[in-house]
């Protein structure tokens, strides 16, 4: 055969090869189904959230004439605060702390779950004074104090060692008058009397009663593993991926792993150079960026404590927080950063369908009062308990309609850094134990 008959020939076969494979990619159907935008994307269904929505205080308490009160609806308690954060603040001024702090008779204390970096409430407050510097320190409440004279308030930071102070006022009339109306419907029942918890270390104020509050069931889905994945690996192409003994699966690369297990996912980033500490204030900024870059705040989730560059956000459910019932956790998003990367983050992998809720009969709520009296009766020592909450046991249930979480109203207590659900004693089951 001659050498240009044979070229012939083999130009024919390629092009024929080549329609077939054409032909072939037109027509074929994958037997899978194609992502949808969202897992391209890599996002979840959740919302953006801002840093004064996820730094929010954990108690708003008002104090008059040796009295504590507090607000009975969470949601007032949110609104307030909300009217708070629009205070134009000025005449800010930097103080040594001489002496300890005496109450007023009449003030309000803002308490937070976690000690923050005062340059955080920044972003959180209307300070007006740009031009001052502002201290490093770390605050885990303030106060705001009535100047009845001059019709100003007086806002009070203390910094976490109690060696510094900033001061800052309101100067506005109607806004002075409109917080000391406040404290004149304190006996109103939109107020709850609250009770100082004896022998601990830290200030707890507790509820003197308690309504009854709902148990709920509330159905679920799974997000999708696919999602998961294009959220948190560069490139997908090079993952491999296996069961896991727990009936899930592991997603893997050289340097990043994923576990997505009993409605839990983890995350690790296997960084091996050495890492470098963050500051508080960057961790809690660069999380916040990182969770709102995939749209992570999936319920309502805001700062519970930072310990070791890691950052744990707490659930909460009509404004009370929601704790862990069962292994592993779902009501925590927990994430470490070190080096500007993310090493780890551990979250629940469900929605929660708020619109399909199953209520059941109220539950009789234990008092303040029986609560200080089982802590006194059991072998607790006072002096670890960090914090006291009524709020919501969650944990996973099955039943022949399907998988579903039970919110199971409770009070719990922060025991060193852990949070478990205060013991019945003996004779409870008279007052609403179970």
């Amino acid at each position: 055969m001659k050498l240009e008959t044979a070229k012939s020939l083999l130009l024919v076969v390629l092009i024929g090869t080549s329609m077939i494979l054409t032909f072939g990619m037109w027509n074929y159907q994958a037997d899978y189904d194609p992502l949808n935008e969202r897992s391209v994307e890599g996002t979840l269904s959740g919302t953006e959230k801002s840093v004064d929505e996820i730094v929010m205080p954990s108690e708003i308490l008002f104090k008059q004439e040796g009295n504590y009160y507090t607000h009975a609806n969470p949601s007032f308690k949110e609104q307030f605060y909300d009217r708070l954060q629009d205070l134009p603040l000025t005449e800010m001024e930097r103080l040594p702390v001489e002496e300890e702090r005496t109450a007023s008779n009449y003030e309000i204390e803002v308490i937070f779950p976690q000690e923050v970096p005062f340059l955080l409430f920044d972003r959180i407050l209307q300070f007006e004074d740009e031009a001052i510097p502002y201290p490093t320190f770390s605050i885990d409440r303030f106060y705001i104090t009535f100047e009845p004279n001059l019709k100003s308030l007086e806002f009070e930071f203390i910094s976490i060692d109690g060696r510094e102070k900033v001061k800052a006022e309101v100067t506005s009339t109607s806004r002075y008058q409109e917080v000391w109306d406040e404290m004149h419907r304190l006996q109103s029942e939109d107020y709850q009397a609250m009770t100082l918890v004896e022998g601990s270390e830290n200030d707890i104020y507790i509820p003197r009663e308690v309504p009854a509050m709902q148990p709920l069931s509330i159905f679920f889905t799974q997000m999708d593993k696919s999602v998961l994945q294009e959220m948190l690996f560069e490139n997908t192409s090079g993952i491999r991926g296996s069961a896991t003994p727990g009936n899930g699966y592991l997603y893997a690369t050289d340097v990043r792993q994923l576990t997505i297990e009993r409605n839990v996912m983890e995350y690790i980033y296997l960084y091996l150079e050495q890492s470098e500490p963050m500051s508080e204030l960057n961790l809690i900024e660069g999380s916040i960026q990182n969770i709102n870059g995939h749209s992570g705040f999936t319920e309502d989730f805001r700062l519970m404590n930072i310990d070791n560059e890691t950052i744990t956000y707490q659930m909460y459910y009509e404004g009370y927080p929601v704790f862990q019932g069962s292994s592993p956790d779902i009501s925590t998003i927990k994430q470490k950063h070190s080096n500007q990367h993310l090493l780890e983050y551990k979250r629940p992998a469900i929605y929660l369908d708020t619109t399909d809720i199953i209520t059941k009969t109220k539950k009789e709520m234990r008092s303040g009062e029986d609560i200080i009296e089982d802590l006194a009766n059991s072998k607790i020592n006072m002096d670890n308990i960090k914090d006291l909450k009524v709020g919501y046991k969650i944990q996973v249930e099955t039943d022949d309609n399907g998988d579903y979480v039970s919110m199971e109203p409770e009070w719990f207590m922060k025991v060193n850094n852990s949070w478990s659900a205060v013991p019945y004693e003996p004779g409870d089951a008279a007052r609403g134990g179970d």
